[in-house]
């Protein structure tokens, strides 16, 4: 369509910004200088005709910015090289994602995205991958994808997960413990710790498996004797690591040498109700160690046991957590197992732990487990390598890393909500059944959980099994 020049006559004000950047920034001419967009251009200064031309069809709207910022990228990035940033990686669960290590975010695509990322290894040209310029300025804004001007090969990590997916893995890798906590689920310290030569083998079959993000437990895993080789080979696999700690052992100096994305410390109250039952000195330690995680830049959550001698200090630890940059609280009751058994004036009734724990924010989860009870997308891995459903489970083991952590999980029970009796309540999709053994058993209900969705008509909870 002909456009009348005088509908194009040039206004030095309009969209000027973002003309600069989208056509003048990538302009030859522009290097050796261009009076036109200097801060302050000459008398009767003019711009060139492209210039005038774009300015003129924007105003009229017969393009929009859009148009013109998705034509400068490819015009940009045609002969450039097209990879995933360090920090994401290609990930085939259920359906096909993106996954962001570092932000901890997930991002489904469909078919035909994922059929030109599977070749953005970053020895294929833009032009020749021809993607949608929509999809790819999506990408570099989120740090999804990077432009290269030379190519640079990288490991798109080939595989495909189980049907239900393994998404997370709690990796407990020593039993030893620098404290003695009144509420410890573990009990009293046993000796074994993970094989070392296993080290690798875990973390090249969960990356197959297309795991998100693995929880580096114990005990207190900073005492693992392998720790500092654990921690050297993290930073080659695509998963979130988080290392689950009591912050004892973590000053500045081990936060700035670990390869995690994230640390979460545990904080069971302010001075006195942490040091009740954790020891005299553990809070200043904790506190000590959750600075030197932000110090070190990495990210921070915090995890907290309600029980009785925390009751008067839940506002001031919201203020410390917050104070401190933590991303995550999670707020969670003790289940009654080792050392918590043997200490019951510890205990709360679950309407009191059920009003505590709505304190708790910025939960991170992927996906939905809607039909089923907890540990849709979880298992654990015990010190002596056997794979179990949780670390509440250790007595109930499906295999074993060095047999396969695939075939393991394949033979793990999940739990449909409708085979158990949170069958036909109303919040069962949302809660999930709360965790099996703190219902007392695989078909019971989670009294702490029943209140903290408001229901309260459910009879007390059994712990035997």
């Amino acid at each position: 369509m002909e456009v009348p020049p005088e509908q194009l006559s040039f206004d030095p004000e309009f969209s000027k910004s973002f003309l600069r950047s989208r056509v003048c920034q990538g302009c030859p001419f522009l290097p050796d200088g261009c009076d036109f967009v200097s801060a302050e251009p000459p008398p009767a200064c003019l711009p060139c005709g492209g210039l005038v031309l774009l300015s003129g069809l924007l105003r009229k709207e017969m393009v929009t910015e859009t148009d013109i910022t998705h034509a400068d990228l490819l015009h940009r990035a045609k002969d450039s090289y097209v990879s995933p940033t360090r920090g994401c990686s290609i990930k085939r669960l259920e359906q096909h994602y993106l996954y962001h290590v570092v932000s901890d975010e997930l991002y489904e695509v469909n078919d035909e995205a994922i059929a030109m990322l599977e070749q953005c290894d970053g020895t294929h040209l833009t032009k020749d991958l021809n993607p949608d310029p929509a999809f790819l300025e999506f990408c570099l804004e989120e740090d999804l994808l990077e432009i290269l001007p030379e190519p640079r090969k990288t490991d798109l990590h080939e595989g495909r997960s189980p049907i239900p997916s393994l998404r997370y893995l709690e990796w407990l890798v020593t039993f030893r413990c620098n404290l003695s906590c009144s509420h410890c689920y573990l009990g009293e310290q046993k000796a074994e710790e993970f094989p070392k030569e296993l080290i690798n083998s875990l973390l090249d079959q969960f990356t197959r498996m297309q795991g998100l993000r693995i929880l580096v437990s114990g005990g207190e895993p900073t005492l693992y004797r392998h720790f500092h080789a654990l921690n050297a080979a993290l930073k080659d696999y695509p998963i979130r690591a988080v290392l689950l700690t009591n912050g004892i052992m973590l000053d500045d100096s081990l936060a700035a040498g670990l390869n995690f994305h994230e640390v979460q410390v545990s904080l069971d109250g302010m001075e006195k109700g942490h040091d009740s039952i954790r020891g005299k000195g553990t809070f200043q330690r904790a506190l000590r160690a959750m600075k030197a995680v932000r110090s070190a830049g990495l990210d921070l959550s915090v995890a907290t046991m309600i029980h009785r001698g925390n009751l008067d200090e839940w506002q001031e630890m919201r203020d410390l957590i917050l104070e401190v940059g933590a991303r995550e609280w999670s707020i969670d009751y003790p289940c009654v197992k080792g050392r918590w058994e043997a200490n019951p004036g510890l205990a709360v009734s679950p309407d009191v732990a059920a009003e505590k724990m709505r304190l708790a924010f910025a939960g991170s989860y992927h996906g939905t487990s809607q039909g089923w009870t907890c540990g849709r997308h979880l298992a654990a891995v015990l010190p002596s390598g056997e794979v179990c459903k949780c670390g509440l489970f250790p007595d109930h083991c499906f295999g074993s890393v060095k047999d396969g952590l695939a075939d393991a999980w394949m033979k793990l029970e999940h739990i449909p909500i409708r085979n158990t009796k949170c069958s036909g309540c109303v919040e069962s999709e949302t809660c999930g059944g709360g965790c099996r053994y703190r219902a007392g058993g695989p078909t019971e209900r989670d009294e702490v959980m029943c209140r903290f969705y408001g229901i309260s008509d459910r009879p007390k909870i059994s712990v035997a099994f």
